[in-house]
């Protein structure tokens, strides 16, 4: 059965060609010019709308369009450029800028091949498809840079300049990050926390006269909260809670008085940071109240952004449209993402109340030696991708 002739034009090919070229140039976060500068002179080739997006001259992002977005809805394919940098080179079995199709033909080998330079490329390489399209409105690609790091001169700022009308607004976008052909239309939040437990310090030789060791008191702590949290989203799977750094003593002879660690809370829907504050505040209460020497004090860490958890509705149109054609193009029914990951610049689109959909390739060693991503997967991507666009513009 015809999947229609968008579907039927996809090309194995040519996405193997983009990501590789892609690849090939690095491109670590606060050096994206060089890979952006590609972007814009495969965009010139082809004689499509482009325009570049810089609060950084440096670190640049490239907004392509087709369709006109005053004619309809806007739908936005969102992916970055920036990697990693390399850091185990003599783990390579390739070089990481030289792109390598693997022997059996299913991987494609290089830094960013899984985070995700491929999964970009299948969205410029689409731009090139739907170049001349008629839609019920546009289509975009926002490559941007900076998404490893903070996102402030890559998506916020692009979503900064939608803000300030002098970019389209869109209605829907779809994120291409790694998801292994799984729908993602919810991603965890997280809120870190540094909390100091308190003892008093002391000469060693006074340990079980005068002093109170505040690592003993922290380590009942770290027991307490170190657990499964009994919760789960359908969309997201289970929050997590782990304790990622500790710090305490200033000599071997002296008892600490004081040990300070972070805590990492990542919140399903339905969770707020006053939340799961207030859920380790009630576990070290029953840590004092077991040990009447036990102290603590609890801050948000300065140094970790507090970001919400985050759902587009199962009943938007982008995500029906998504299961609708990855149902189509797969014959399956389409998985709820659920397994571990990270954050990505889907967030911040949702944050800004545009209904957002992860769905992307499958790969393996994401910032990590011999990177690789699914051939197959970027192709079917691309597929479903260009049956989700007919499907919300009305490609003809």
């Amino acid at each position: 059965m015809s999947l229609g002739p968008w579907v039927e034009k996809v090309s194995r090919d040519e996405i193997v060609e983009i990501a590789s070229q892609l690849i090939a140039i690095p491109s670590p976060s606060g050096e994206e010019r060089a890979v952006m500068e590609w972007v814009v002179e495969w965009c010139q080739a082809r004689n499509l709308e482009y325009q570049i997006v810089a609060k950084d001259p440096a670190r640049p992002n490239v907004i392509i369009t087709v369709g006109d977005p005053a004619a309809g809805p806007t739908l936005v394919m969102n992916g970055h450029l920036d990697t990693v940098p390399v850091s185990d080179l003599a783990a390579w079995k390739t070089g990481p800028f030289e792109p390598t199709v693997s022997a059996d033909g299913r991987k494609l080998v290089g830094r960013g091949a899984s985070d995700m330079k491929s999964s970009t490329g299948v969205m410029i390489c689409l731009m090139g498809l739907f170049a001349e399209a008629k839609f019920a409105g546009a289509l975009q690609a926002h490559v941007v840079s900076d998404e490893e790091t903070s996102a402030q001169d890559g998506t916020i700022h692009v979503l900064a300049e939608i803000a300030a009308g002098r970019l389209p607004r869109p209605d829907f976008c779809l994120i291409g990050e790694k998801s292994d052909l799984k729908i993602r239309n919810a991603e965890r939040g997280l809120v870190a926390f540094e909390i100091t437990c308190l003892g008093r310090a002391s000469h060693t030789a006074a340990a079980r006269v005068t002093g109170i060791n505040a690592i003993a008191k922290a380590a009942k702590a770290v027991l307490a909260l170190e657990q499964d949290l009994d919760k789960f989203h359908p969309a997201v799977g289970k929050p997590v809670i782990s304790v990622n750094q500790i710090s305490a003593g200033v000599a071997h002879n002296v008892v600490p008085g004081e040990c300070t660690f972070s805590v990492d809370r990542r919140l399903i829907p339905g969770e707020t940071v006053e939340s799961a504050q207030a859920e380790i505040e009630e576990t070290l209460a029953a840590v004092a109240r077991s040990d009447p020497d036990f102290r603590y004090e609890m801050v948000t860490n300065p140094h970790a952004d507090a970001i919400p958890a985050n759902i587009t509705p199962d009943d938007s149109p982008v995500v029906q449209a998504v299961r609708d054609s990855a149902r189509a193009v797969t014959g399956r029914e389409p998985e709820p993402f659920v397994a571990w990951a990270g954050a990505t610049d889907g967030r911040f689109y949702r944050q800004a109340g545009i209904d957002t959909v992860g769905y992307g390739p499958g790969g393996e060693n994401a910032h990590g030696a011999n990177e690789a991503v699914l051939i197959d997967d970027l192709v079917t991507q691309a597929r479903v991708y260009a049956a989700t666009i007919t499907r919300l513009l009305a490609a003809t």
